[in-house]
């Protein structure tokens, strides 16, 4: 093992996305937290915005480091990954190389089945990795870390798991500087740098498509107000950065703390943007009048909204808990408000019919007519292990990947292509045809774009897909072809 106090950690790519640009790697800066607070050299290396990253991982391999740590979302990250394991395992076997990540956490022993991974951590990773750090450097006894997973003498081990930390406000600050902020950005609201902040964790709800309940346990933990103004402060006073995008999977969850933030902006911080990937549409409709000023008064630019069906049916099958009034009334609160309103659907789910996808689409239409801020994206639905939707998956002829090399090649865009579904041709090229003209149909997308080649073709493609979107004309898709050989 390395005495040298170093760790190096590296965020792999993920596939198509890094073409719209690089947000901040916050689950690795936050397991480097602690240990950098505690005086260890940690460097962080990005795929994504590093194209010499091969060569910056070979400089830090030649100090021994005493970990290389990476992540592994299930899906095409996973063959980013292994190559970067590879690579380490090729320089030198015995530098141990630990995965964190959602792949690791839902499945630990397949994980742990591919001999370039030595160690994993399952679930949240802070308070597990720096113990990690301190029993490597020691060499002390794996066995006795909480919340990890490992091989010994060919065998895989599962350590007990660690309890998900109760107050998120006893973590250390994200150390920002480990990176280059000029090379990240989160949404693109006046043409500035942006950021993402996630200031909770988990959901208390149950929908069966979401993997929070199997990790979170329909838990939700938050900063507190007073800790994410502290935070806003410090980047705003470090960096100048003023846009923000809040990525919680439920942002309005307590909404009196969401007010205590949002009053916090409006007298401390002018010049303010901000967004939210999660607010609930029925959190939207209990807002009181108060509520609905401080939105407009803090600078909110965009609210993501989560329907995931125009369907009663389908929605209840989800148990989503809510009602498509609630869809309808959420919109026309926002549409007061000159809030750009991004809904999501999900096509595809066990069951739904091309009636379904009908009132799916019929909703969208509607949703958009009644808001000029609203656009609508559909996406492909995913089984992911853990979640609800998993065993309806499995009972319509869903075959689980049985290899990290498998699951690289499983996406909610392609998926499909690749692993037995209960979808036939026809109803998958409807499903294709409309998740693909959604992305480009709507100008109100564009913000969620941050590099200039993403914006070119956006602005190409746009009145095309609107045109196919709005009146079911699929055929001649050269503009397919286009896009899957750009991204082969």
């Amino acid at each position: 093992m390395s005495e040298s106090g170093n760790i190096v950690l590296v965020q792999p790519r993920t596939g198509s996305w890094d073409y719209l640009g690089a947000r901040i790697p916050e689950g690795l800066l936050g397991i480097a937290s602690i240990p950098e607070k505690e005086g260890y050299k940690v460097t962080i290396i990005d795929q994504r915005v590093e194209s010499d990253w091969k060569e910056k991982l070979e400089k830090q391999l030649k100090l021994n480091p005493i970990v290389v740590g990476t992540t592994g979302m299930t899906g095409p990250q996973l063959k980013y990954s292994l190559e970067l394991s590879r690579l380490v395992k090729d320089f030198n076997k015995d530098i141990p190389v630990m995965w964190g990540g959602m792949h690791p956490t839902m499945q630990p022993h397949q994980t742990l089945g591919d001999t370039l991974i030595d160690i994993i951590t399952i679930g949240e990773g802070e308070l597990t990795f720096a113990e990690l750090v301190h029993t490597l450097e020691r060499k002390g006894n794996l066995r006795n870390v909480k919340g990890i997973g490992f091989r010994e003498n060919g065998h895989v081990v599962i350590n007990e798991s660690r309890p998900n930390l109760k107050n998120l406000d006893e973590l250390p600050d994200l150390p920002y500087h480990l990176v280059d902020m000029k090379k990240y950005y989160a949404v693109d609201f006046r043409s500035r740098q942006s950021i993402i902040l996630t200031t909770s964790r988990g959901c208390p709800f149950r929908c069966t498509f979401c993997i929070d309940p199997a990790v979170h346990k329909n838990t939700w933990r938050c900063y507190s107000a007073e800790r994410v103004l502290e935070k806003i402060r410090f980047i705003i006073d470090t960096y100048g950065i003023r846009d923000f995008f809040f990525q919680d999977d439920n942002f309005g969850t307590d909404p009196n703390r969401v007010k205590t933030i949002l009053r916090g902006i409006v007298n401390e911080f002018d010049d303010f943007a901000w967004g939210t990937l999660g607010i609930r549409a029925d959190a939207i409709c209990r807002m009181d009048e108060e509520y609905q000023q401080l939105l407009v008064k803090s600078g909110c630019k965009n609210i993501d909204v989560g329907i995931e069906s125009g369907s009663p049916r389908m929605i209840k099958l989800m148990k989503k808990d809510e009602e498509v009034e609630d869809f309808v009334k959420a919109n026309r609160i926002l549409a007061k408000l000159n809030i750009v309103s991004k809904f999501t659907f999900i096509l595809g789910y066990p069951t739904e019919t091309e009636e379904d996808i009908r009132m799916s689409k019929e909703l969208a239409l509607q949703l958009m007519k009644e808001n000029k801020n609203a656009y609508c994206l559909f996406f492909t639905f995913c089984p992911y292990l853990g979640t609800e939707a998993w065993d309806l998956s499995i009972q319509g002829g869903f075959k689980q990947p049985t290899s990290l090399n498998e699951w690289a090649n499983f996406d909610f865009d392609g998926w499909t292509k690749n692993s037995p579904t209960w979808l036939d041709k026809k109803r998958l090229k409807i499903i294709d045809n409309i998740n693909f003209t959604s992305y480009f149909m709507n100008k109100n997308v564009k913000y969620k774009i941050s590099t200039r080649r993403g914006k070119v073709l956006f602005d190409i493609y746009n009145p095309i897909a609107k045109f196919r979107f709005k009146h079911n004309f699929y055929h001649f898709p050269i503009e397919r072809k286009i896009r899957d050989k750009m991204l082969a």
